[in-house]
């Protein structure tokens, strides 16, 4: 069996495969290839046509075909960790505004206002879903989706097709990217956050006050209006913070192929 499948492959077809298993995860991964409204078929014409150009370029500096099956198998999980780590870096950009959503959603009393996330089709909440919109929106006007075919351009250069070798330092340069997302997260949220806190103080003034009002329609009412004016008047400050901070994530990505951690560590 092992046989057969090496005579069946040839040097050319083993560095498109190696360039494919690197290629695809990226772009199952980043938006907006990543949403559920792009047919699975068109996601993978994309990654076979992308691989296809690329597979020239990586010919050169590629390693052998492996002897064995063994030596294959590993070679190519090589080559699909580093695409899925290029391509969640990215995906966690994303998901910092989707953080500051659930937040800010959470203290509006909006749990149960949901819709499907055109990503994953997972139900998550309406003000999570809006801001991950926005920030697919920013990454595409910022040239997020170029940069991240660029690092996996100037990957072969590191790592030739077929020889990707894991690194511990991978963990750390996704541990800290993972630390930052959190932290823009909550950067974008507090404003509204404190707003809302606000707003649910005052809230509570008024059931103390006017105790036969109803404080259950008169709270929600407050804090439907203050989301709906604070998320108009603060959505400006929320794109200046992101737009600044995605540079973080491009270049955690262009160390993990350059394998320069200098800058994350």
């Amino acid at each position: 069996m092992s046989e057969t499948i090496l005579g069946l492959l040839s040097q050319p077809l083993w560095v498109f495969l190696t360039v494919l298993a690197r290629i695809s995860p990226p772009l199952m991964l980043a938006p907006p290839t990543r949403s559920a409204a792009v047919p699975m078929r068109f996601r993978a014409l994309l990654a076979i046509g992308v691989a296809a150009l690329l597979s020239p370029l990586a010919f050169s500096g590629a390693r052998p075909i492996p002897g064995d099956v063994l030596n294959m198998a590993i070679a190519m999980a090589g080559e699909v960790i580093l695409g899925v780590l290029l391509g969640s870096i990215i995906l966690l950009a994303v998901t910092s505004l989707q953080i500051a959503g659930q937040a800010v959603g959470h203290l509006a009393g909006f749990d149960l206002a949901t819709a499907a996330d055109p990503g994953s089709n997972e139900e998550m909440p309406v003000i999570s879903n809006m801001l991950g919109w926005l920030a697919m929106v920013i990454l595409l006007l910022v040239g997020g989706h170029r940069q991240l075919m660029a690092c996996c351009l100037d990957s072969f250069a590191r790592y030739p097709a077929g020889a990707v070798q894991f690194d511990a330092l991978w963990l750390a340069e996704f541990e800290s990217v993972l630390r930052h997302t959190f932290v823009i997260g909550v950067r974008a949220a507090a404003p509204l956050a404190t707003a809302l806190l606000l707003a649910n103080l005052i809230t509570g003034l008024l059931a103390r006050t006017l105790p036969q009002l109803n404080v259950l329609a008169i709270g929600f009412n407050i804090n439907a209006m203050a989301l709906l004016v604070l998320l108009f008047t603060s959505v400006g400050g929320v794109t200046w913070v992101f737009q600044n901070e995605l540079a973080v994530w491009i270049d955690s990505c262009h160390r993990v192929v350059s394998a320069d951690f200098t800058v994350g560590s």
